[in-house]
């Protein structure tokens, strides 16, 4: 009988989740299409081991495969907290019910949400260091670093990013779950940009979308700056392409968090996830 009862009890427990997430279907549906993405990408890191072991699509970056992945890694710890930032702080607070109470509160949501993207960019880049001067010193990795080009490249990155970001938590105040912008961005940037293989290996029309977006150039100009010393003259293709990423995105970041937020008042939602 106590069988019998785990079993149903295992039952409801399925169908609670079931019903709780088949009404957050823009969830559902990035989630599908991210499996679908996953496949893919790994399919084009095995094409780029297939290559050999010469790599000639990182000549560029030095050549290391080690330099090359870790300086990736770095990478997406930068893209996850610049473009993730405002949203988790949102759902935290939506998730213990004190999003209404910030919401009212002297100092504004987005100064609250920048403090934390702030706190967020300071562990990461202690992290960086210190996995980058470990794991050099372990492995032996040629870097060689132009820290002005570095810390010019990852600025103009967080403002970029943090645009979209800002974007994201605008439909999110909506959607409650499931951002698509802050997913179309991973996604096109753990696929497109060359974190785990270089852009060289993709087809030539992929190859020039890839470059236009704003985390290929980023990736770019930070291996550049990291690894084979690259002065400012040198990254400036990169970062004036990022600079107008951020001046067409900042303003529409700051519209579409204004316009999530004022639906999600009008509505009586802003504390619901």
């Amino acid at each position: 009988m106590s069988a019998v009862n785990t079993v149903r009890q295992f039952g409801v427990h399925v169908l609670q989740i079931y019903w709780e997430r088949r009404s957050y279907r823009t969830a559902i549906a990035l989630g599908t299409v991210t499996s679908l993405i996953s496949f893919v990408q790994f399919l084009l890191m095995g094409k780029f081991l297939q290559d050999g072991n010469t790599f000639a699509g990182i000549q560029g970056y030095g050549g290391n495969i080690i330099s090359f992945l870790m300086s990736g890694s770095v990478f997406t710890g930068f893209v996850a907290v610049s473009l993730g930032s405002f949203s988790n702080h949102l759902q935290t607070e939506q998730r213990t019910g004190t999003l209404e109470s910030v919401v009212v509160m002297p100092v504004p949501l987005a100064r609250v949400m920048l403090y934390s993207g702030v706190v967020g960019l300071i562990g990461t880049t202690v992290g960086s260091v210190v996995m980058f001067g470990v794991f050099g010193a372990v492995f032996d990795i040629p870097v060689s670093v132009n820290l002005l080009a570095t810390i010019a490249v990852l600025a103009l990155l967080v403002v970029t990013l943090g645009s979209f970001g800002l974007a994201g938590c605008g439909v999110l105040l909506i959607t409650k779950r499931g951002d698509p912008v802050r997913w179309g961005i991973t996604t096109l940037t753990t696929l497109l940009s060359g974190v785990m293989y270089p852009i060289s290996i993709l087809p030539g029309w992929l190859q020039s979308v890839a470059w236009a977006l704003p985390t290929t150039q980023a990736l770019d100009g930070i291996r550049k700056s990291l690894l084979v010393d690259a002065d400012l003259s040198q990254v400036a293709p990169s970062l004036l392409h990022m600079a107008i990423w951020s001046a067409v995105m900042l303003p529409i970041g700051l519209v579409t968090f204004s316009v999530g937020m004022s639906r999600a008042r009008q509505a009586g939602s802003i504390g619901e996830y």
